[in-house]
């Protein structure tokens, strides 16, 4: 995070200088300290990122080919003349806690033709915008990807 903060100082500044980047040694180590300090940051915690990394990057990616392919389904209904739109709404138990359950519902409701409408205990409501949308909702692979997140989580 040291790193970050320091280059982020450096781009905003626009130009590199001496004076610039001892400031920003400076800035970036107090903000740094600070975080540690009040906001409950270390340095594990930072690697347990880094090394999730990849999972992250992997997650990313699947998010936003299910928002492409959902884009396409989804404008493909709009434009079939004789298909009659069915609505549904789909109920059904994650084991995702906390967070991780919080962004599996984020990333329904960002996937075009579905929205996450209650989240209670451990299940979640999903309005379908067709009966097309709301296959395979209860196993998506959005919560199986997360699943593997939180099995590495706890590995740490």
């Amino acid at each position: 995070m040291l790193l970050v903060l320091f280059v982020l100082w450096i781009i905003f500044n626009g130009r590199f200088t001496w004076e610039i980047a001892a400031f920003g040694v400076v800035i970036a180590g107090a903000v740094y300290a600070f975080s540690c300090a009040f906001l409950g940051y270390n340095y594990k915690k930072e690697w347990r990122v880094l090394r999730k990394l990849p999972q992250i990057l992997r997650y990313l990616w699947l998010l936003f080919s299910e928002i492409i392919k959902s884009n396409f389904a989804l404008i493909r209904r709009v434009y079939e003349v004789d298909h009659e739109v069915k609505p549904k709404l789909v109920t059904f138990k994650t084991p995702l806690k906390g967070a991780l359950k919080s962004v599996l519902a984020d990333c329904i409701t960002v996937t075009p033709g579905t929205i996450s409408v209650i989240s209670e205990d451990d299940k979640l409501t999903v309005h379908c915008l067709d009966e097309e949308f709301a296959d395979g909702i209860e196993n998506t692979s959005f919560q199986q990807a997360l699943l593997e997140l939180a099995k590495e989580d706890e590995a740490c």
